[in-house]
Formats: C-alpha cells, structure tokens, sequence
C-alpha cells in the first residue's frame, strides 16, 4: 500500500478519518496546486479547507460491498454459444429483448445508458429510448444496443472485448434473426467500427467527471441546475415508461437510490459532492471509466514500446517518470502549450454537455487534468522520446486528447505528484522485472479496493518503485546524464 506520511497506508487512513459514515469527494473551491499528500489533503477536508482533484478516496466508504463471483466472467466465446443456442428455446436467440434475461446477472447489473450519441446510430438513440451499455466487473468484456424497436439498429449487437495477452480492444457486431427478417442491414458507415474506435480498437468514454450524453453525465448524478434538472426529467419519465419493457426489462437496477442505477441527486451537495454508504454501486460510469482505464492503460504501455526508439531509451523514460535525480522537469513553453490545449478541450467537453452562455458553469465540471499539465508534458515527452505517436491514446474520441484520469486517489509520495503517470509507471516496472529479477523487489501493486470487492484500482506503490532509480540512471549513458543536470528535489 502506499504510505502516508504518519507511516500508515491510504486506505486505513481514510478508514480512520472518515468513521462513520460515508467518505467524500475533495471540495473544488481552491485553486492550489495539487502537490499535497494524501493525509494532508485529508485533514484540510475535515476542515473544509480544499484539496484541488475531484477524486475518490481509496476506501470510500466501509459499508456492505458486492461479493463478486471469481467464476470466469462472461466473454466472447460466452455470447456465442448463447445466441446460438437459447436455454429457453433450444433455439437461436431471435431478438436482442430475448436475450438481456438470458444474460448472467454481472452484465445485467452493470449498464448505464447513452440519450445522446456520436455513433453512426444516433438517430435511433433519444431519453425516451436510451442505448444500453453493459459490461463485466473488470470490463473486459461490454455489450451495447439500441432500445427502440422502430428505428434502424434493432436487433444489432456491437461487443468490445479485451485481450490481455495482445493487449488489444477487439470489436464484433451481431444482427440477430429478427434483423435479418425485417431486411434491415447496417449501412457501410455504421459497418466499420474503426470509424469510431480507430484502427487500434479502442473504447470511446470520456474521462472522470463528466460524461456528455449519457444518462447521470455529471459525476454519476443529475445536479440541482439547468442541465441536470432536464436530464432528470427526462430518466424519470424513461423510467416510468421504456424501462419497464423492451429490451430494459431484464437489466438489474440496484436498489436503494430514486435516480438507480445512478446517485440519487437527494444526496448530492454541489459543495462537497458527498458519496453516500455504498458510492461505487450508484456510479455506474465511474465504474466502468476505472475498469477500462486499467485496460487502456496496457494498450498504452504497447503503443509506447512500438516507438521506434523504446527499446534503446526504456530505462531513462521510466527514470523520468519516477522523477529520479536526472530528470528534468519539462519546459515552461511545453506545459503552456499542453494548458491550452486542456483548456480548449475542457471548453468542448462543457459544450457537448449543453452549457449556454450564462449558465452557471461549476468548476467541478472540469477536466481534472487542467491542474495536471506538468504530469501530462512529462508524459508526452516520453512519447517523444519513445517516437510513439500519443493520438489515440485516449479513450475520448477526440484525436490528441488529454483526458485520462479516471478518478481514483493515488500518485502521491510526499509532495511527489505522480497522478496519470503512474498507469505508465505500473506498466513499464512491471514488465521490466519479468525481464531483469533486479527489478523485481521494486515493483509493488496494491489494489485500491482492497476487501471491497471490486476488480479494478490495481495500483503501484510509488515508494518501492522510487528503489529503482539508481538502476535506471546506471542505464544512461554519461552525456545523457551530464545534460539531464541534477533535479535536486526530486532525488529519492
């Protein structure tokens, strides 16, 4: 676990401070930079002081948590064996509203839904009749279709699936017999996936906190304001109609919250954003943003080492990422350049939402990463350097997008600030001690959700991986060290 400065560990420190009751996010009224560690921050909130990311605590809440089954989840191979042959029929499933009931209780449990869509079907998508997201705890496998049996694309199944041993999104799409009857095909646009998802598969989901289009787009919840008023409407009147037939009548909607599967918005303080006993069960995007990040972040790791000068520069990147002495921390210019480029993007995320002129505009709509350019430049000059091209890095359908965080507390080590990098971190160190032992007593993972039951938060323990330093910087040659100069504070 990574430790705090009391030398205890995130996670009972957040136990510690936030018993009973439920935990919380930061309050976004600071504009200080983030460089404080994790026990710091906690104590200023106690005092509803600020600590600047809006982020969950690692140990949300201590509060009844799902028991998942370690049984293998649900994949491809799954979903075609069960189209071909019903248990209920013995038969070919017929229809995509034959098949949700069909489904294991994991998928079904876990969606959210798109009312607004940039795909190739998003004139069958509305609030009335939402496309429906499902996917497994770990995410490795996801499910999509539309609802409204009038429009083109019922009946179509569209599956992304991840392989670890490739580290690749794979995608697949299925039109069910009752397509096939009504003479309807997808036209050559909706066809090509890549279209949207881009040669090297990947998914398209915008980053923590905001999600434009779907259902529960600000923080899981529908703020008491202008846009998350209307959109509450909107899934109220779903809710009482649609959902209970159709395709949406065998999801799972979890108990507990009038909003399910979302944060019921009785709960929400626009202040504070509090998270109620049980948070991650009534956040069904920031579920599913943490689990494919983690995903993600492996096919990064695979871009990166296809830079025609990884193999030669592998050890000084992940010296730079840790910060060791012969860092150098990134030009002025390129963090300038790296804020304008958040800030355009962050403009475009609020519109896609529907923010008008003189709407009130909370900055916990935010992109995160707005106070993370130095991380992000620090970043993107290791791309360089690997000469890896980081346009579709991202999840976000934009090409060049910054946006990655995915909301999970972690990256600190005293006044260190090591968030988004660490995914790469992770990756890095750990395939570099499969290759060399020596680096094996420096790679620890923790997972942020620890007893909790959640698959995802894997997380690397910033202090050990600091170990490896003098072992990276060996690796350098002496005039690559000699103009890297001396960091000074950010020497282990």
């Amino acid at each position: 676990m990574a430790p705090t400065a009391d030398g205890g560990t995130l996670v009972n420190a957040a136990r510690r401070r936030w018993l009973p009751g439920g935990g919380r996010f930061w309050p976004r009224k600071s504009r200080r930079h983030p460089r404080l560690a994790a026990d710091e921050c906690a104590r200023r909130l106690r005092r509803r002081s600020a600590c600047t990311l809006p982020i969950l605590l690692l140990a949300l809440a201590i509060a009844p948590w799902p028991a998942f089954s370690h049984t293998p989840s649900f994949d491809e191979q799954s979903l075609l064996a069960l189209l071909q042959n019903s248990p209920a029929t013995s038969r070919p499933v017929d229809t995509v509203e034959e098949l949700v009931p069909l489904l294991p209780e994991e998928l079904r449990s876990n969606f959210t839904f798109v009312y607004k869509s940039r795909s190739p079907f998003r004139d069958s998508i509305s609030p009335d009749y939402p496309r429906v997201i499902l996917f497994t705890n770990d995410a490795r496998f996801v499910l999509t279709f539309t609802g409204d049996e009038r429009k083109p694309g019922a009946n179509l199944l569209e599956s992304l699936s991840f392989d670890a041993e490739s580290a690749r999104f794979r995608t697949r799409a299925y039109l069910l017999p009752a397509a096939e009857r009504s003479g309807w095909k997808p036209s050559p646009e909706a066809a090509n996936c890549a279209r949207c998802h881009g040669a090297d598969a990947r998914p398209i989901f915008d980053a923590y906190p905001l999600w434009p289009g779907f259902y529960g787009s600000q923080l899981d919840t529908f703020p008491h304001d202008r846009l998350g008023d209307k959109e509450y409407r909107d899934y109220k009147k779903f809710l009482a109609g649609p959902a209970k037939s159709g395709v949406y009548r065998g999801l799972i909607f979890p108990a507990g919250s009038a909003a399910s599967p979302y944060l019921d918005p009785r709960k929400f303080d626009p202040n504070m954003v509090e998270v109620p006993s049980e948070p991650l069960r009534f956040l069904p995007n920031t579920r599913f943003g943490m689990a494919l990040t983690e995903l993600n972040r492996q096919r990064i790791y695979r871009k990166l080492t296809e830079g025609k000068d990884f193999a030669a520069n592998e050890k000084p990147l992940l010296a730079e990422l840790l910060q060791c002495r012969s860092s150098r921390a990134p030009s002025m210019r390129m963090v300038k350049t790296i804020t304008a480029r958040l800030r355009r993007e962050n403009t475009a995320r609020l519109v896609r939402l529907g923010l008008r002129p003189g709407d009130p505009r909370p900055d916990r709509d935010d992109m995160p990463e707005l106070q993370l350019a130095t991380e992000l430049a620090q970043i993107a000059r290791v791309a360089a350097r690997a000469g890896a091209d980081m346009t579709d890095w991202s999840m976000a359908r934009e090409p060049g997008s910054l946006a990655f965080f995915d909301g999970i507390l972690s990256g600190m080590y005293g006044r260190r600030n090591y968030y988004l990098k660490e995914d790469l971190i992770y990756e890095m160190l750990a395939h570099l001690r499969a290759r060399e032992p020596a680096f094996e007593k420096y790679f620890s993972a923790f997972n942020a959700y620890d007893g909790l039951g959640y698959p995802f938060g894997n997380r690397i323990d910033v202090s050990k991986a600091l170990g490896s330093c003098r072992l990276l910087r060996a690796s350098e040659r002496p005039r690559d060290r000699a103009s890297a100069g001396d960091a000074g504070s950010n020497s282990p």
